[in-house]
């Protein structure tokens, strides 16, 4: 009887301890978390600790997550509880600067119509975030996307920063060609994100108000002005430089200036000035000029996201970039210069003479070339690292200036006309968001610019991407001449077809070359299928046996468990059924 009293009281005093502990205690325990993922994604890197620790004035951040809305996939949820405790890191670490209220905003309720209200984008259910400071114009992000996940922790920091600071980044513009008149559509984005400053085409030095500068065609600059921007680069200002092989908004043909491959050099990178990259997988139509058909350009490259960098600021929301005509960069050996690409071309590349390019009949003949080098070549990238000067002894009239820097930050395309409205209207592409990105990236201060992507697990290589893009360039290679004989004879056909009226029926037309044309129309696309069937089947053979194999690897495991089971049990018992004969 005692013994169990005395275990009713001891039950007694543990749960009276526990429920004491819960209610009083552990209020007053830190909170401690750990980061057991590869690349520390769930932890603040010190660059945006930093940045929280020099904010002056509190901040209020309202993040609208619709969790339980039917449109959202499960991993945009889990995507946005990912946001939403990194947002609590923000306010962790901000140390009462920032007060996050997270916000379910319910269908037709009053928070759904706020958040439209201020312009949350709703497709697939809210997922944005709206930061609010007194005095200043609040800032907002319409949308989480899974596809910018390693760029989270630069986006949230982002917005953080432009809360505090309002004024437009000033970048200064200085080009050889007559981008008024051929880019209006980027210089009209530009305004309205930056302050511009147009330098004129002679200047012997950058006005020190300019701390970002963006150079288009230098070839036309004249030397002075070549010494001007190496000096800005090497006090320190930042630079985002278009280089081109042969700039298809310039009449003229004229040679490279010989001491801008020397500035190039000098910043441990080169591009042959006479060679035009071609690429049969990225390939895409162009047309020749006003009332020409289109035809298959291969210089004309819409480059996909696969082609881009995905750790890198410039490639954030980006899904197509189209340039034309564009060299390519190479780093010179020897050269203590870090190269970063930021866009490439497929291994489906080459690079061929720019002369060849004079009349624009030769393309389709210039689609047959082997293309096939196995190298990628890179079309824009990114500078950092040691320079020196390519004008040690100054230039007429100017004096010998600095002659080294420790850490240059200099972006450069080696393409053109990928600003040009002839460009940037021909197709749906992120031409004007690159430029933007990049040019906002320099911009910003060290604190922000340093904040460098995360990878994440959806990075992690997989073993499929090789023989998926094997598959790729295999179909590339052998529909590029079923695609070429698909467009000409739609335009053909579309030249043959008698105009619609729109009025009553039409009569069918019997004309025998307009019949042969539908034919064509109807056969290529089947072939082009079956080409596309045979270049992938050993893709989805891999695939299905990896499923297989998923699918089998539990059952088997059990069976072989309860094999092993099964076996002990008859040991077990052959032995006791041993011992008592």
């Amino acid at each position: 009887m005692r013994s169990a009293i005395r275990t009713g009281m001891t039950l007694t005093v543990i749960s009276l301890l526990f429920l004491a502990f819960n209610l009083v205690w552990v209020n007053n325990l830190p909170d401690i978390r750990w980061d057991f993922s590869q690349h520390k994604i769930h932890t603040l890197s010190p660059q945006a600790r930093q940045l929280l620790a020099s904010l002056e004035e509190p901040l209020d951040l309202y993040y609208f997550n619709s969790r339980h809305d039917p449109r959202k996939s499960q991993a945009l949820k889990r995507y946005g509880e990912r946001v939403g405790d990194l947002l609590e890191e923000f306010e962790k670490a901000a140390r009462g600067r920032i007060n996050l209220h997270v916000i379910d905003p319910g269908p037709y309720s009053e928070e759904a119509y706020k958040a439209g209200l201020f312009g949350l984008d709703d497709t697939h259910g809210f997922l944005g975030l709206i930061g609010v400071r007194a005095g200043q114009a609040a800032q907002r992000i319409d949308a989480f996307s899974l596809d910018d996940e390693p760029m989270l922790e630069y986006e949230i920091s982002h917005l953080i920063y432009t809360l505090g600071h309002t004024a437009p980044p000033v970048i200064g513009v200085l080009t050889g060609l007559a981008l008024n008149d051929s880019g209006g559509l980027l210089l009209a984005k530009m305004h309205q994100h930056f302050t511009l400053e147009s330098l004129a085409a002679n200047i012997p030095q950058v006005p020190e108000s300019i701390g970002t500068l963006m150079v288009v065609h230098p070839r036309a600059l004249p030397e002075r002005t070549l010494y001007a921007i190496e000096q800005f680069v090497l006090r320190g200002g930042k630079l985002m430089i278009f280089l081109d092989p042969l700039s298809e908004s310039v009449s003229d043909a004229a040679p490279a200036n010989p001491m801008l491959d020397g500035l190039l050099a000098a910043w441990g990178v080169q591009m042959p000035a006479d060679k035009l990259l071609v690429d049969n997988l990225y390939a895409s139509s162009a047309s020749p000029g006003a009332g020409k058909p289109t035809v298959f350009h291969p210089a004309r490259l819409s480059l996909p996201r696969q082609a881009m960098t995905a750790d890198d600021v410039s490639a954030w929301k980006l899904d197509t970039v189209i340039v034309s005509s564009s060299g390519a960069l190479s780093r010179i050996r020897k050269s203590r210069t870090l190269l970063t690409p930021l866009l490439q071309s497929s291994t489906q590349s080459a690079l061929l003479d720019a002369a060849r390019f004079a009349s624009t009949t030769a393309l389709d003949s210039l689609i047959e070339q082997p293309s096939a080098v196995g190298q990628r070549q890179v079309i824009a990238a990114r500078l950092g690292g040691p320079a020196y000067s390519a004008f040690p002894d100054g230039v007429d009239g100017q004096s010998a200036g600095l002659q080294k820097a420790a850490d240059i930050q200099v972006v450069v395309v080696a393409d053109t006309d990928l600003l040009m409205d002839s460009v940037i209207s021909s197709a749906a592409n992120s031409n004007v968001t690159f430029i933007l990105n990049t040019l906002d990236n320099l911009a910003a201060p060290d604190v922000l610019a340093s904040i460098r992507p995360r990878a994440t697990a959806s990075q992690s290589p997989n073993p499929l991407s090789d023989v998926r893009e094997a598959a790729a360039q295999a179909y590339a290679q052998k529909a590029g001449e079923l695609e070429r004989r698909l467009e000409r004879t739609e335009h053909e056909w579309q030249r043959l077809k008698p105009p619609d009226t729109g009025f009553g029926t039409q009569a069918v037309n019997t004309n025998a070359q307009l019949q042969a044309l539908n034919k064509e129309r109807l056969r290529l696309p089947m072939e082009l299928q079956a080409l596309k069937v045979e270049a992938y089947a050993s893709v989805h053979k891999v695939e299905l046996t990896l499923k297989l194999l998923l699918i089998s690897a539990v059952p088997l495991l059990l069976c072989l468990i309860a094999w092993m089971v099964s076996l002990y049990n008859r040991r077990r018992r052959s032995a006791v059924t041993a011992i008592q004969l």
